[in-house]
């Protein structure tokens, strides 16, 4: 190999390790921008709880989550929604660490492959474990919604909700 030769391909090879941190960098900014965890008492995490159940009114989730498996409650309307659905947001709180936990996903970001959307627990002490999957349109028929409200069986608490 010549001296030209190695140069270009050290030059390639620069370029492209350059990307891939570039690339790798840009994919942790980006779950790190859509994730919180804060530590809180359980009396602040009820209120954030009920802040969110109030934008819906009394209208119940659409899911609850049962220890054999997800249970649709209600059927989205025949209409199409008023609203468009922007960001879907899941909120957790853990009793046992004293720490909600907050995810907020864009759903342009989903609405890039409309495909299965799975949700899912492996069996773990509590003994829930169930699998189920839908599409990110399903979702959308709801239109701005409560998804899930349930308390789990180890005592954390998870609200989804989609606006």
């Amino acid at each position: 190999m010549t001296k030209k030769q190695r140069t270009i391909l050290l030059v390639i090879l620069g370029v492209g390790g350059v990307f891939v941190i570039a690339v790798v960098g840009t994919g942790i900014w980006i779950v790190r921008s859509h994730v919180e965890n804060v530590s809180m008492d359980e009396a602040t995490a009820t209120r954030s709880f009920d802040d969110i159940r109030t934008r819906f009114g009394n209208t119940g989730p659409v899911i609850a989550l049962r220890g054999d498996g997800p249970v649709l409650l209600r059927r989205p309307a025949e209409t199409q929604p008023s609203a468009t659905v922007k960001t879907l947001h899941v909120l957790r709180w853990d009793g046992r660490a004293e720490r909600m936990s907050r995810i907020d996903v864009p759903f342009s970001l989903l609405r890039l492959r409309d495909g299965v959307f799975r949700l899912r627990a492996e069996p773990d002490a509590t003994s829930l474990s169930f699998s189920t999957s839908f599409r990110v349109s399903d979702i959308e028929r709801y239109g701005p919604s409560l998804l899930v409200d349930d308390d789990m069986p180890n005592g954390d608490h998870v609200l989804i909700w989609s606006d």
